[in-house]
């Protein structure tokens, strides 16, 4: 293909075909990406807790977004979260989970407006790590030593 690009004249320049692709290319922009079709729209205030509600579910955003009206649209398969014209999150939809977060939400440098909230303590962090062992895979010695933890 590259050969015959060499070989053959372009009828717009009548230059090869290459050359003119060459000089082209300074031309070019990248093509824009299309918004993914959504099946719903709606406008939420971010929580103190970094969290919209959307379809009996809560969903975590940014927590430089505090205080902030988003958009929040129902994807196939995601539910995107705009400020402005930038999706600033994005989560499964219809998941079991009533409670859908990202933990990169919460962590980052203070704004002029936001500070971050705190770091978890050392039982947030247990209860952390409980959560993202399947039920099925925790040892029920774990449960009790929760328990003692909140006893203290």
């Amino acid at each position: 293909m590259l050969a015959g690009a060499k070989r053959r004249t372009c009828p717009a320049t009548g230059t090869k075909v290459i050359e003119a692709y060459e000089q082209e290319l300074t031309f070019l922009a990248p093509v824009p990406t299309l918004p993914e079709p959504f099946d719903t729209l709606a406008r939420r205030t971010v929580g103190t807790d970094c969290m919209i509600a959307f379809e009996s579910r809560q969903y975590s955003v940014p927590f430089r977004y505090v205080g902030e009206v988003v958009e929040v649209r129902g994807a196939h398969q995601r539910v995107q979260i705009l400020h402005g014209s930038e999706i600033v999150a994005e989560h499964e939809r219809h998941t079991d989970a009533r409670v859908v977060t990202d933990r990169r939400h919460y962590e980052g440098d203070a704004t002029e407006r936001v500070v971050p909230p705190p770091p978890l303590g050392r039982m947030g962090r247990v209860l952390e790590a409980i959560s993202d062992t399947a039920v099925e895979d925790r040892p029920v010695d774990l449960y009790a030593a929760i328990a003692e933890g909140l006893a203290r």
